[in-house]
């Protein structure tokens, strides 16, 4: 069975190519029936948007007749929302659904994110150069295709993120760290070694009886990892990250597992860090023991859902509250690890959290570099990495790797139910705006439902170049003010539009955060600023903000709004023009 169909903008004649190709599902009925039910609830839009089921959280501003959510300030175009893939919200109007595409390569479309963009209004279209909106696409088709995003167009992936997600580079980076700033900060990481460079110092350990695994260095789900104690056993020629392995873990009732932990970067500079307060734990299928013996038994050792699922033993999970199977929610865990091993799970939890900032900025000048060489607007990009941790015998937490592009299928009853939910709160706190290609006709309908002129797209917002004395006030800070005082009193006394746009930005994820905790900009996240090879203009700025507003967001709100309704962040006014403002 193979259904392809061509859609194409009758206003404007584009082909947006081919809504869904089932060729490689044809002996998958169950599968053909649930995206051709999905297909036909997509196209199937009202012409008027309509007051919908709005039993989810989400908030619709009840003043508009678009079911989109306000941004928290005037003169900012709306987000769309974003449902739950087996939830039901209001339409939006096909003045609107006409242009959401979502791009999928051909062999690459997680089905979380498929059927939540699906229920949300999007179509599906391979065609790259297509008008589309947004993409949960390979890190090898991003850097295909990252020299040519549109200014409206949303990707899940930082230039430079292989700093973070190469298992060599993120060991080097957080090695380098260690003997910048002392062992003891960054000692998280279990030891380490670059094969084949490094290979004379592993064999001189593997001499004495040590047990390593083998991780080549830009794979994921346990692809190609082995466990080694002899020196013959390791390739000399192939590029592998030894790392020391954890002989005494932590176990469930006998059993081996870890922690796939979710962390979302919405910007780079400033740095904008979220976790997800959700995770999969995932539990061996063969009781472990710590003897050479069992080195060759995968089942044991490793933990990875692709390799034991192979498992004659495997046992799904579909509850999130329940301790059973071999996925476990994060939540059961922590009830597990409460009641069971009398242990801290918030002291486990802040540790945790620390091990993520710390390893981010680790790679941050990297990170800012590759935006600085690429220059795309500041919505271009987000990504959302998987953090695997290991808590050992004595419930420390250890950072074993870090995914780029974390799977968003569903292994597991419970992988649907997690990874659902994360699926929703990831697209909504990144926040899509309608692309800015609709014609007059459909922008003079929309206009006539929503309170704001500006439905699409500003690249005021994201585009706007800093004045030149906009420009004075980030070089005056970052040369003089390394005393943090300084900055908090002065750095919010005068707010240029670039401020106010980026102020803007942070206000408005805050407000759509779902299961998602902001960690960094925090009050207290000042105390990771020497860790940074630089201190930045805008991460100064959102720590003075977070400083004066952090306990009581709604007067910063406020001061913001009332800048905003007079559409001040939409200006490039120079500082001597600046209303002078002064916290009350």
């Amino acid at each position: 069975m193979t259904i392809c169909k061509e859609r194409k903008d009758v206003s404007t004649g584009t082909s947006y190519g081919k809504l869904w190709r089932f060729d490689e599902y044809e002996d998958d009925e169950g599968f053909v029936y649930e995206e051709i039910t999905e297909w036909l609830l997509t196209t199937a839009r009202a012409k008027l948007p309509i007051e919908g089921d709005r039993s989810e959280t989400d908030r619709v501003d009840k003043k508009s007749k678009l079911p989109m959510r306000e941004s928290l300030f005037a003169h900012v175009p709306p987000y769309i929302i974003f449902h739950g893939y087996d939830k039901n919200g209001a339409s939006l109007p096909q003045e609107i659904t006409r242009h959401l595409l979502w791009w999928h390569t051909k062999n690459f479309s997680p089905r979380m994110i498929r059927l939540t963009v699906l229920k949300s209004g999007f179509t599906m279209t391979e065609k790259p150069m297509a008008n589309w909106s947004g993409t949960w696409c390979t890190k090898l088709a991003f850097l295909r295709r990252s020299k040519q995003l549109k200014k409206f167009q949303k990707i899940n992936h930082f230039p430079n993120c292989q700093q973070l997600s190469n298992k060599i580079n993120l060991w080097t980076n957080i090695n380098r760290m260690a003997k910048i700033h002392g062992k003891k900060s960054f000692d998280y990481m279990p030891l380490s070694y670059v094969i084949p460079n490094e290979y004379a110092k592993l064999k001189r350990l593997l001499d004495r009886r040590t047990v390593w695994i083998l991780k080549p260095a830009d794979s994921c789900a346990g692809r190609g990892i082995r466990l080694v104690s002899r020196s013959f056993e390791i390739p000399k020629k192939s590029s592998y990250l030894a790392q020391r392995y954890l002989w005494n873990p932590s176990l469930i009732n006998g059993y081996k597992y870890d922690l796939r932990l979710y962390v979302l970067l919405t910007s780079i500079d400033p740095l904008r860090i979220f976790i997800y307060s959700e995770g999969l734990v995932r539990v061996a299928t063969v009781k472990y023991r710590n003897r050479f013996d069992t080195l060759h038994d995968r089942f044991m050792h490793l933990t990875n859902t692709s390799i034991n699922k192979l498992s004659p033993r495997y046992r799904g999970n579909d509850d999130p509250n329940k301790q059973q199977g071999n996925m476990w929610s994060l939540t059961a865990l922590w009830n597990y690890l409460r009641f069971r091993e009398r242990a801290n799970t918030n002291n486990i939890w802040r540790k945790i959290k620390g091990i993520v900032i710390k390893s981010i900025i680790s790679a941050e000048a990297s990170l800012v570099q590759g935006m600085k060489d690429s220059n795309p607007p500041s919505y271009n990009n987000c990504q959302l990495f998987g953090f695997d941790v290991l808590l050992d015998v004595r419930l420390e937490p250890w950072l074993l790797e870090v995914n780029d592009c974390p799977s968003m299928d569903t292994e597991t009853p419970l992988c649907a139910i997690v990874k659902g939910q994360l699926a929703r709160d990831f697209l909504n706190l990144v926040g899509f705006h309608v692309p800015n290609i609709l014609g007059p006709a459909d922008v003079e309908t929309l206009e006539g439902h929503s309170k704001e002129s500006q439905i699409c797209y500003d690249r005021n917002i994201y585009e706007a170049l800093l004045s030149k004395d906009g420009e004075e006030k980030q070089r005056s800070f970052e040369k003089n003010c390394h005393n943090r005082q300084n900055y908090l009193n002065l750095i919010l006394r005068k707010l240029t539009p670039d401020d106010v746009r980026v102020l803007i930005r942070h206000e408005d994820e805050l407000a759509q955060t779902g299961r998602f905790e902001k960690i960094f900009p925090t009050r207290n996240t000042y105390e990771y600023f020497k860790y940074f090879d630089k201190l930045r203009y805008y991460n100064m700025l959102l720590d003075a903000w977070e400083n004066a507003y952090g306990n009581n967001r709604l007067p910063g709100i406020d001061r913001l709004r009332k800048l905003c309704r007079e559409r001040y962040h939409l200006k490039q006014t120079p500082l001597k023009n600046l209303q002078e403002e002064t916290n009350s």
